[in-house]
């Protein structure tokens, strides 16, 4: 059985990530950071019970995502995906505060580099994919979001440099970057015309099984839109 370590798994993504590789017959190991989530997550998926296991694990901090690989029972891992993430914006970049920054680049970048510096040895016996979630505001910057656009940049730069680290063990590395993504938390605030035209946590589910997959094998050190 293959294995899929996941970032960010109570996340409305993140689930639909976890979902759609226990429907495939991963194994998937979710990550999450506080314990109720980890509760909530494991009962929702109770019929795969045998599949899920579901960690509780800060990733901003490098000794709990090491303590996390030390105490797992990993043997094995094929994918890598990381959803954990955040956003913080409403600025310009003289009212951003230093604070800002930093809380933008831990939730966005930091976990991420964790994450990698972590698993990647695991992933190196055996080769793999490492996938991670960017944002279009990366991209395309917009104004009043510069922390957060950077931290996204930095994010698809940290995925592009373990593309070409991972190479020689076969290891593929992607950023799928979707535009805003249609969750309850988006909802509260978007008008109906803007969420019609916002991509579904389903769709971007979907692309992640295809790059962990047989079709995905020979595509690294993308930058996929995706709408």
């Amino acid at each position: 059985m293959q294995t899929v370590i996941i970032s960010g798994a109570s996340g409305a993504l993140g689930k639909r990530i976890v979902e759609r590789f226990l429907r495939g017959e991963w194994r998937v190991y979710a990550l999450v950071r506080q314990t109720e989530a980890a509760k909530a997550l494991t009962a929702d998926f109770t019929p795969y019970s045998s599949q899920l296991n579901t960690v509780v694990c800060d990733l901003a901090s490098m000794i709990s995502t090491q303590h996390f690989m030390n105490a797992s029972t990993i043997e094995r891992c094929d994918a890598v995906i990381h959803c954990a993430g955040g956003i913080q914006a409403g600025k310009s970049i003289e009212e951003t505060s230093a604070e800002m920054v930093h809380a933008m680049l831990e939730i966005n970048y930091l976990t991420a580099f964790n994450l990698l510096r972590a698993t990647l040895p695991l992933l190196q016996a055996r080769g793999g994919t490492v996938l991670t979630i960017g944002a279009n505001a990366a991209l395309s910057p917009e104004q009043n979001k510069s922390a957060y656009a950077s931290s996204k940049a930095a994010l698809i730069a940290l995925t592009q440099a373990t593309a070409h680290e991972g190479k020689q063990y076969g290891i593929r590395a992607n950023c799928l970057v979707p535009g805003t993504i249609d969750t309850p938390a988006n909802r509260e605030w978007g008008t109906p015309t803007d969420i019609a035209q916002w991509t579904t946590p389903k769709t971007i589910a979907e692309a992640a099984w295809m790059l962990c997959g047989e079709g995905g094998k020979a595509i690294s050190g993308a930058i996929l839109p995706i709408r």
